[in-house]
């Protein structure tokens, strides 16, 4: 059985290594769709649609409102002395590794098998896992 989720989070990033545009500091609302797997089923549920977002949610929802950085991007150090909130990251915040990267913390707690992030309502990037 196949369940499919969809969460959004608004956050600004920035990616030195996408070019002038994306390298600027710019906002997305960052749509995200989960597909889960589940094999077994008791009384005819899978798991309830409320427990998934019980565990996914606060997952997704910590990068909402945030400002998304690589740790070495030379702004960190800047927002770091002023005392800006920001969120540091260990790659380019890139749609491809903020999709891998939200993937892997879902999976480490529930059978996602395909997430969806979208950055803008015309384009979006699909990590899923294989099945070989």
């Amino acid at each position: 059985m196949i369940i499919e989720k969809k969460y959004y989070f608004y956050a600004a990033h920035r990616n030195k290594e996408a070019g002038e545009k994306c390298g600027r500091i710019h906002g997305h609302t960052y749509d995200v769709t989960c597909h889960f797997s589940f094999s077994e089923m008791q009384n005819g549920i899978t798991m309830l649609f409320s427990d998934i977002d019980k565990i996914t949610e606060p997952i997704i929802k910590q990068y909402d409102h945030h400002f998304l950085l690589y740790e070495n991007d030379v702004l960190c150090e800047v927002l770091e002395f002023w005392d800006e909130p920001f969120i540091a990251l260990p790659f380019e915040t890139s749609a491809e590794n903020m999709a891998i990267w939200i993937f892997n913390q879902i999976r480490n707690k529930l059978p996602i098998i395909k997430i969806e992030l979208a950055e803008t309502k015309t384009s979006k990037v699909i990590y899923e896992i294989s099945s070989k």
